[in-house]
C-alpha cells in the first residue's frame, strides 16, 4: 500500500481558506434569519430575509475577510512550522 501524501502548504491555505468562508457564510445567514425572518407569522419573511442576507454587501465582506483570515493564519502556521524545524 503507498501512503497517502500530506497536502502542501498552498493547497492547506486554500482549503482552510474556503472553509472559513464557509463557516463565516453559514453563520451570518443564520444570525440574519433569525433576526429578520423567524417568529414573524408571515410566510413570505423568510424568503425575505435570505434575499437580505444574499445581497447585502456586509455579508460578502464578513466572508471575504473570514477566508483571508484563515488564510494568512495558515500560511503563518504554516512558515513558523517549516522554520522551526517541523516535519
Amino acid at each position: 500500500m503507498s501512503r497517502r501524501q500530506r497536502p502542501t502548504l498552498w493547497q492547506l491555505t486554500v482549503v482552510v481558506a474556503v472553509a472559513a468562508a464557509a463557516i463565516a457564510f453559514v453563520i451570518v445567514m443564520a444570525v440574519g434569519l433569525l433576526r429578520d425572518g423567524v417568529g414573524t407569522g408571515d410566510p413570505l419573511d423568510y424568503w425575505r430575509a435570505v434575499g437580505r442576507g444574499l445581497t447585502d454587501p456586509v455579508t460578502w465582506r464578513i466572508v471575504g475577510l473570514s477566508a483571508a483570515l484563515g488564510a494568512g493564519v495558515t500560511a503563518l502556521v504554516g512558515a513558523f512550522s517549516r522554520r522551526g524545524g517541523g516535519h
